[in-house]
């Protein structure tokens, strides 16, 4: 990217059922300073954010067994009972169709992206958006 490391001290948990695209977004995001958490599926997605209490969630919509949304009601419903600050949450989907970008919005994901995503959208706005979760 730039060499300044954008995301330095950020937990980020990923949830991606291809192994390339996790990887990529894995190594993508450490080489921006984030402490990353990979995981192939909603359930161990669900783990790692009841475990770690990220300050982002970088999640496909798209999951075998439990989708995207499965995940992301379970990650809200632990902020509430536990009085947290909500974690950056990004969806990321190939469905072109709005209902998707609408729903995810609804369900608790702060932003929403088409795959395939660029890489250097992707950190800009966790970079962003985590700077100014910190802030308010």
């Amino acid at each position: 990217m730039n060499g300044l490391m954008r995301l330095e001290q950020v937990t980020v948990v990923v949830v991606e059922d291809d192994p390339s695209s996790r990887e990529s977004l894995a190594m993508m995001l450490e080489a921006e300073g984030a402490r990353v958490v990979a995981a192939a599926d909603a359930e161990e997605g669900v783990e790692a954010v009841l475990q770690l209490a990220p300050d982002a969630v970088v999640c496909d919509l798209d999951l075998p067994a439990m989708d995207g949304f499965y995940l992301i009601q379970r990650l809200r419903d632990d902020e509430i009972r536990n009085d947290r600050s909500p974690a950056v949450a990004l969806a990321l989907t190939g469905h072109a169709d709005d209902a998707y970008r609408l729903r995810s919005i609804g369900e608790g994901f702060h932003h929403f992206m088409r795959k395939p995503a660029e890489p250097e959208q992707i950190v800009s706005l966790l970079a962003d958006a985590v700077a100014a979760r910190a802030i308010g």
